[in-house]
């Protein structure tokens, strides 16, 4: 039985391209955009600009429309309160006093990292109906780089990729320095990838960091022996290991001089170096300088480790001076300007163009989801254009543009995540 409901218009009329509280109701109820233009007469395409941007056909009464939305609504078990605000302009749940709340509803009070943790989003899947509306049948952001014309390249990039190849290359020590989703996990594996294509003689020695923690209280020091025992492991599995400490060490060195005579490089990678104990700090530093055939190093260390490593190698600290003398430090910055090239890179990646995806407005908005700016505006913004941050929110994008009926992810679709 069709019930017939008055649509309730707000005391003030929502402005035109702002997004509908019945989009929102919609998706709670399970109806698609589909329904709503089969039930008001119209198109997917205008019954996306209704809800998403307010914006009404020119040829039909609005009248009509609101009238058959809203018994559609009612019909799939809308509540009388939610019957009521239909057509109302969406408002952020987290608060009822805009301007107590920013653009995206956050509380300005809290602090950046607070609200750079409200911005990111879990790990995203693309949906059936995303993957059936934009003929993908992989997710080009799925994040997970595993070929080489997959890996995203610019100028910035290519410094950190550089200075990883020296360190492994010509001994060089060397710490780089991301937020995690930045990018460290994947440069180390194209490292791994090139020295692998180019048959390079260079050993990677990767102690096991699994519970890796800065006190015992917590878990478990991944200390200088520890260290000493995987590189003499790894240049030789079988080899045994002598009981007392100094005798490893002693056997290490002399592995370590014998593999590099006969032309092998040695890089030691320490991940989630932000967990590294001072004191394995400080041997990392004593162990480079050890490791030499005359003046030139026979083993490369490189940490990754997240923006709690460069506290810990900050020059205003006595107890790792003699790390920081040595030490190069790189950052894996954000993609800031290079936004669309990376999301163009991914597209094409997976022999896709962009345009039939994501149009420049819905890009535009996604660089200022991802972008925080906190109560101090003097202060520069916090950017969280990372790949996996840019990745789980297209892939978000792309989940809803489809259960909305939108032909492309555009700037009302982001808002709408």
């Amino acid at each position: 039985m069709t019930v017939r409901v008055q649509p309730t218009r707000p005391a003030s009329e929502p402005r035109a391209g702002q997004r509908l509280e019945i989009a929102s109701i919609a998706m709670d109820l399970g109806v698609s955009m589909a329904d709503m233009a089969k039930a008001a007469g119209i198109s997917k395409t205008a019954a996306f600009s209704i809800v998403a941007e307010n914006n009404w056909p020119k040829t039909q009464p609005q009248e009509p429309i609101r009238a058959a939305l809203s018994a559609l609504m009612a019909d799939k078990g809308a509540k009388p309160d939610q019957l009521q605000r239909l057509f109302w302009a969406k408002v952020s749940r987290r608060s009822t006093a805009p301007s107590l709340t920013d653009q995206y509803g956050r509380d300005p009070n809290h602090s950046k990292e607070e609200r750079a943790t409200d911005m990111l989003l879990a790990k995203q899947s693309l949906s059936y109906e995303a993957s059936k509306a934009f003929t993908l049948f992989a997710n080009p952001f799925d994040g997970e780089v595993t070929s080489q014309e997959e890996l995203f390249q610019n100028g910035e990039l290519r410094f950190v990729r550089e200075a990883m190849w020296q360190a492994g290359k010509n001994g060089r020590f060397v710490a780089v320095i991301g937020e995690s989703g930045a990018g460290k996990t994947t440069l180390l594996g194209d490292l791994e990838d090139r020295i692998a294509r180019d048959r390079s003689p260079v050993v990677i020695i990767r102690p096991s960091v699994l519970s890796m923690t800065e006190s015992e209280t917590s878990g478990r020091l991944l200390k200088a022996s520890d260290i000493i025992n995987a590189i003499i492991l790894t240049i030789d599995a079988h080899a045994s290991l002598p009981q007392t400490h100094e005798a490893r060490t002693r056997k290490m060195l002399r592995m370590v001089e014998e593999s590099a005579k006969v032309g092998n490089s040695h890089l030691l990678v320490i991940e989630e170096a932000h967990a590294l104990p001072v004191n394995t700090a400080k041997a990392l530093k004593r162990l480079h300088e050890s490791c030499r055939i005359g003046r030139k190093p026979a083993l490369g260390i490189l940490l990754l480790g997240q923006p709690e490593l460069r506290s810990k190698l900050s020059e205003r600290r006595a107890d790792m001076r003699e790390v920081v003398q040595r030490c190069e430090v790189v950052e894996l910055p954000p993609l800031d300007s290079d936004l669309r090239g990376y999301l163009n890179h991914r597209a094409k990646a997976a022999g896709r163009d962009l345009a039939e995806l994501i149009d420049e407005a819905g890009i535009e908005e996604m660089r200022l989801r991802l972008t925080v700016q906190g109560q101090d505006k003097r202060a520069a913004p916090i950017s969280l254009l990372y790949p996996l941050a840019i990745n789980n929110l297209m892939t978000a994008a792309l989940n809803v543009a489809a259960s909305l009926g939108a032909p492309i992810v555009n700037r009302d679709v982001v808002r709408a995540i």
